[in-house]
């Protein structure tokens, strides 16, 4: 008797949490779609900027990959 009385309240306890957890992979989904859809702009004005200024962006990636060896230089000379 016991058994089948946990049984019944895990039953009554998923009817009712179930909508819940719809409510809430809804509201998960909405906002991976809107995240999704933020850094595609982002991306996008990223790439505008690279393409309008890549002189900028070459200077920018020649330093960023300076520091990146001396910092490694650094690391592995110890």
């Amino acid at each position: 008797m016991d058994d089948n009385t946990r049984t019944t309240d895990f039953e009554d306890f998923a009817g009712t949490s179930n909508g819940a957890y719809v409510d809430i992979i809804e509201k998960l989904s909405e906002e991976k779609e809107r995240l999704e859809n933020e850094l595609r702009k982002e991306f996008r004005n990223a790439r505008k900027y690279v393409r309008s200024h890549p002189e900028e962006s070459l200077a920018y990636a020649f330093m960023g990959g300076l520091v990146a060896g001396l910092v490694l230089a650094r690391f592995f000379s110890r």
